[in-house]
């Protein structure tokens, strides 16, 4: 058992005989931190997750499935040349050839704790096809239900090891550090009428994986709660941070005004779907060869401009085979039933919502970022696979092979216990008041319209200059930051000042005034909160503002 706690211990120091220790503390329980938790027997891990066990993950949400070069007509050298070419020159290849030499181990792994892929009558994998793949070679789970297959899978498997112990409803707010290296997390109870009630978990080994950052934009496919907290306590930490500008928008979320805009998987337009304007036609058809199935920076930004010329965009599945899309894709179908949207009868109405982050927390081939004890895998960390524009369900994948990568590399060393010096509380939390909820509600939706109009799919120096000045504003007017807002702002800030540094048009980053891609800046951005301080600073009252 571990001890919380749960008295209000403002300029208190803990009591280092009430704080539970383990070898290693995993934030999240996702894929990627149930997998490391898992993979990590016989080391003894805390499990820490802000809700129940799996819920208000990205994973479990996850509609489209996991890439593996299972075909007769597929090989993972083919896998690898489809992730090069998507990512618009910023791979690390390493990373590139390990996730997709190590797929068909993931899957075998999989199957052996009873996940039922879709397969056909002779038990054959049933594989679809989605943006920039050569191959048909993602593996489903019922159709579109594969996250949430896989995280009730992974949990029933945790849960029957007895080296992990699971903390649910807390809420992790800072590293605890010591000489640059980690020493655990604090935390707090995340219950109604529970308030100032903090926990401390030593550890010498931190693993983040609290997904990424889609909730800071005002459309979005992640859950409410994924606004990426994780690079925000590792930037302050004072953890390096790479490729932060890249964020991949999803073309085609169901636009019907629900917060967050419920995904409609790629696999439909890899089915046949088409992209059609409010006149019927298909304005993939002239833009790229691939036209539907063109990478997806390609066909969301192009909807975006369809938009803002006043024109609607649906996607168009009225030719399908009757009753085929209610089987194929039983949660797409939910939601349009719902909406009362009949696929074999209507359009479906499409907006560009954002999806995933190619950035985050740097990390390398084993997942250990910059900072001595603090590892980060899953959508939170930066290692590299995907570079600049991610390759269609290559996250479930690499998820599970940088997990078991951490794990491994843990496993292998001598955790010996460090001393741990008095901790008082008021380093790691402000005694002023917070805003009260109604109001952190108003600022945080202007910090979600600002992002999505001035750092989403087109930017400009303008625009972005236009962001920093309402990051400011918002800070102003809501002088008492929630937790939550801080963050939000934080993790914006980083985005923006990367978008700012970079002069080109790449990937997912799109300059319109920047156009082509460069050269020059064939290389991932790297970068710490200090330097991103120093540059405003520095720039703020001359440059930027000045420019606006």
């Amino acid at each position: 058992m571990f001890y919380l706690i749960l008295t209000n211990i403002y300029n208190k120091p803990l009591d280092m005989e009430s704080i539970y220790k383990s070898d290693v503390v995993v934030v999240g329980s996702g894929i990627s931190g149930l997998m490391v938790a898992i993979s990590l027997y016989p080391r003894k891990v805390t499990l820490v997750t802000k809700k129940k066990l799996g819920e208000m993950s990205s994973s479990s949400w996850a509609q489209g499935g996991i890439a593996a070069a299972v075909g007769k007509d597929d090989h993972p050298d083919i896998h690898y040349a489809d992730t090069i070419k998507a990512s618009s020159g910023l791979n690390n290849k390493d990373a590139v050839k390990m996730i997709t030499s190590e797929a068909l181990e993931i899957v075998s792994f999989l199957e052996k704790i009873n996940i039922p892929f879709d397969k056909d009558k002779n038990n054959n994998f049933y594989l679809s096809i989605e943006a920039a793949h050569s191959r048909r070679r993602v593996l489903k789970i019922n159709g579109d239900q594969s996250g949430k297959f896989i995280v009730q899978k992974l949990i029933e498997y945790a849960k029957s090891q007895d080296h992990i112990t699971f903390v649910e409803d807390v809420s992790v707010d800072h590293i605890v550090q010591n000489e640059h290296a980690c020493e655990g997390i604090v935390g707090h109870i995340n219950k109604p009428g529970v308030v100032d009630n903090f926990i401390f978990l030593q550890a010498p080994n931190v693993v983040l994986a609290t997904g990424g950052i889609g909730s800071i934009y005002a459309h979005t496919t992640n859950p409410r709660d994924i606004y990426g907290e994780g690079i925000a306590m590792a930037a302050k930490a004072g953890a390096r941070l790479k490729d932060m500008e890249f964020v991949q928008f999803h073309p085609t979320a169901l636009d019907i005004g629900l917060d967050p805009a419920p995904l409609l998987t790629e696999a439909i337009r890899g089915e046949g779907a088409f992209l059609v304007d409010e006149d019927q036609n298909r304005f993939m058809l002239g833009v790229h060869p691939d036209k539907e199935l063109a990478p997806r920076d390609v066909v969301a930004r192009t909807i975006f401009k369809e938009q803002e010329r006043g024109r609607s965009t649906f996607l168009d599945c009225r030719h399908f085979s009757k009753g085929n899309f209610k089987i194929m894709f039983p949660t797409a179908n939910e939601f349009l039933t719902k909406a009362n949207i009949d696929p074999e009868k209507d359009l479906i109405p499409i907006i560009p919502a954002a999806h995933y982050h190619m950035g985050g927390i740097k990390v390398d081939l084993t997942g250990q970022s910059t900072m001595k004890g603090l590892w980060a895998c899953g959508e939170a960390s930066s290692t590299g696979a995907h570079g600049a524009n991610r390759l269609a369900s290559n996250s479930l994948l690499e998820a599970f092979v940088f997990a078991r990568k951490i794990a491994d590399t843990i496993n292998s060393k001598t955790i010996s216990s460090t001393k741990l010096q008095k901790i008082n509380i008021e380093n790691y939390f402000p005694k002023e008041k917070t805003l009260s909820k109604v109001r952190a509600k108003k600022y945080i939706w202007q910090l979600r319209s600002n992002m999505t109009r001035n750092v989403g799919l087109e930017r400009s120096k303008q625009s972005l200059t236009q962001a920093f000045i309402e990051f400011d504003r918002i800070e102003r007017e809501s002088k008492h930051l929630s937790a939550k807002l801080k963050d939000m702002l934080l993790v914006s800030r980083l985005i923006t000042y990367a978008a700012l540094l970079r002069q080109e048009s790449r990937g997912t980053h799109f300059r319109n005034d920047f156009l082509e891609t460069v050269s020059h800046y064939n290389k991932s951005l790297d970068f710490d909160i200090n330097d991103m301080t120093n540059f405003l600073n520095h720039n703020t009252n001359k440059t930027i503002i000045k420019s606006a």
